[in-house]
């Protein structure tokens, strides 16, 4: 087992597609930090989520469970999952978090095995020209910001997540004072929808602009209008921007760690919760029934020290494995109840070898439940109000996904239809004898979802 006692940090990217790092064939100088990241560590080439949304993806990462497990995923998390934060806390470990997705916080059950957890959301709200009849008109106008700009006042979009600079500092504030082992994570929002970084709005063009935007999006999304390729431009073109703030600001929390003398015993994982699709099928955004892999296969680098880079792994892996992987680097024994597997196998070839051919990744609500069942050469995507309209798809052939082939491989939807089956029958297995109730939200919180394109 490991001889020596290492620190752990976890950092988890919410809607960070894989394509848009170099270390994964980006031609655009977009993350040189994740890219040396990577060239120091293991870079895992096939990494699946195990869920399209925030809240199925983190249950997956954060318990190793599988979201549909104890009851869902839509409300507070069931006590009855395994809690590896908890393990980690009992064996000595110092444990932060970090979160900044209203769908983590306390309120979730996301504190549980942390000593020091903190919800961070800005103290902002929408500028009252908005809920004026036609303020929304005029908010798109780059003369109302010009106008009112002289007057002091300065009518950019409330932020709806804290930027990647102030988690970094809270992150490093507490590193600071922690003299013990530890075991931190930290959740950074910036390359999810709005995209908009704040110091860029100052201008009253790109203010105008900025509203022009959410108006537009929320016209494709919820009205089904068109999204335009000029809009489509723009949308990449901010989104590349946040990535780029984004990796300056893990670049400020790794060089912290190295100047500190920490990094020579910190393992750091980077992973996405799950990514965005570019129009790939149709949409923007990470809609929670899409499960093509613009959405479920999502970058995964893990640097520990002592280990020659680069490493780069083409074996298919589960975001389930995370925390098993951290545990036994620790030399922490794993709570019942999780389900995946250390990845260290797979860099080390040593030991028992990596269990997991088939990758399983959910949308799961109430009454519609989507499963995706991925190897390396198929993926079937199931759907309760069509089982038997399995789409399945040869990714050696067909990459993108364009071309549904069931009919070619009857074989194979068999064995995955049996893979379905056992899963919701294991599923049912951890259900509770009571459904949970569902949470009630503050206007704050609601407005954030807005404003983050989770609800009308």
């Amino acid at each position: 087992m490991w001889c020596v006692v290492l620190n752990f940090l976890l950092l988890t990217i919410d809607t960070l597609r894989a394509d848009r790092l170099g270390c994964y064939g980006c031609p655009r100088p977009l993350t040189p930090n994740l890219d040396r990241l990577a060239a120091a560590g293991v870079r895992f080439t096939q990494a699946i989520t195990g869920g399209t949304w925030t809240q199925a993806a983190f249950p997956v990462i954060l318990t190793s469970t599988y979201a549909s497990m104890y009851g869902g995923c839509l409300g507070a998390l069931s006590p009855q999952r395994p809690s590896p934060v908890a393990a980690l806390a009992a064996q000595g470990y110092a444990t932060a978090g970090f979160a900044t997705n209203p769908h983590l916080g306390q309120k979730y059950g996301y504190d549980r095995g942390f000593g020091h957890f903190q919800d961070l959301a800005p103290a902002e709200s929408d500028p009252w020209l908005r809920s004026v009849k036609g303020g929304q008109a005029l908010l798109r106008h780059p003369l109302t910001h010009a106008i009112l700009g002289r007057l002091g006042k300065r009518l950019r979009p409330a932020r709806v997540y804290v930027p990647a600079a102030e988690v970094t500092d809270h992150l490093c504030a507490w590193l600071e004072k922690t003299r013990q082992p530890f075991f931190a994570w930290a959740h950074y929002m910036d390359v999810h929808w709005p995209y908009h970084l704040e110091e860029e709005l100052v201008a009253p063009a790109k203010i105008g602009q900025a509203w022009q935007d959410l108006a537009n999006y929320h016209a494709a999304n919820w009205q089904g209008a068109a999204i335009t390729p000029a809009h489509q431009e723009r949308y990449i073109q901010l989104y590349e921007a946040a990535l780029v703030y984004l990796d300056g600001q893990i670049g400020r929390l790794l060089g912290f760690l190295e100047s500190s003398g920490r990094l020579a015993n910190t393992a750091v994982v980077v992973v996405a919760d799950h990514g965005e699709e570019f129009l790939e099928h149709g949409r923007w955004g990470h809609w929670e029934n899409n499960l093509y892999d613009e959405i479920i296969r999502v970058p995964l680098l893990v640097y520990v020290p002592g280990l020659p880079g680069p490493h780069s792994v083409e074996r298919q892996v589960r975001t389930l494995d995370v925390m098993p992987t951290l545990l036994e680097l620790s030399g922490c024994s794993p709570p019942p109840g999780m389900e995946g597997a250390s990845l260290r196998p797979l860099w080390t070839r040593e030991g028992k070898a990596y269990p997991a051919n088939e990758a399983v990744c959910e949308m799961w609500r109430d009454t519609w439940h989507r499963i995706a069942v991925r190897t390396e050469k198929f993926k079937m995507i199931w759907d309760s109000r069509q089982p038997g309209r399995p789409e399945l798809y040869d990714l050696a052939a067909d990459p993108a996904e364009q071309q549904g082939g069931s009919a070619l491989y009857a074989d194979v939807v068999r064995n995955f239809q049996a893979r379905v089956t056992a899963h919701l029958h294991y599923v049912s297995q951890t259900a509770p004898a009571e459904a949970a109730g569902e949470l009630e939200l503050d206007a704050a919180v609601l407005q954030r979802l807005r404003g983050l394109g989770y609800i009308e």
